[in-house]
């Protein structure tokens, strides 16, 4: 007769740890090392500038590339991440934006073209800078609606402020 015996959980794990315990300490410590290192580079996040939607640039329109299609285009939310620098913030912004599409006139995979502006205002209201930024967005066959995001990097000076408008605004 066999003498069988159970083995516990444990004593399967053990036989793992008769193995690390093999590993010489210098791995051991370099595995160490770079997991604490990872939460060391992480940026002191900071407030963000006001970023908001400039009246009337909330939504738009374009047509499809495929199909023709006229495209409803509005904002779907905003968020921002922020990291103070010296005399400026530096700006990684989302904008989600909702793109609708009537599918009347076919139910294929559309392409629109879609353009953000994105300006800084300095404290006496002007434009200091303008970005525009053009993305291709789409449509998944058979879906009417789309929910793609834009996202980019701004330097803000300090006392300053971001407004953003969909479509190009003027020079």
């Amino acid at each position: 007769m066999k003498n069988m015996s159970i083995l516990t959980p444990w004593t399967r794990f053990g036989r793992y740890l008769k193995l690390a315990s093999l590993l010489s300490p210098a791995v051991t410590l370099g595995v160490a090392f770079s997991l604490v290192g990872c939460s060391a580079f992480e940026p002191e996040y900071s407030e963000c500038p006001s970023i908001k939607a400039a009246v009337g640039g909330e939504q738009t329109f374009a047509r499809g590339q495929n199909l023709g299609q006229i495209a409803s285009i509005r904002f779907n939310g905003i968020n921002g991440q922020c990291v103070q620098k010296s005399g400026y913030t530096d700006t990684d912004i989302t904008v989600h934006v909702l793109l609708e599409r009537d599918m009347r006139s076919g139910a294929n995979i559309e392409t629109v073209e879609v353009h953000l502006t994105a300006a800084i205002i300095d404290p006496d209201d002007q434009v200091t800078t303008r970005k525009v930024l053009t993305q291709d967005m789409s449509f998944s066959s058979g879906l009417d609606r789309s929910f793609p995001s834009f996202d980019f990097n701004l330097d803000v000076p300090d006392g300053h402020r971001v407004l953003l408008g969909l479509g190009r605004a003027a020079p």
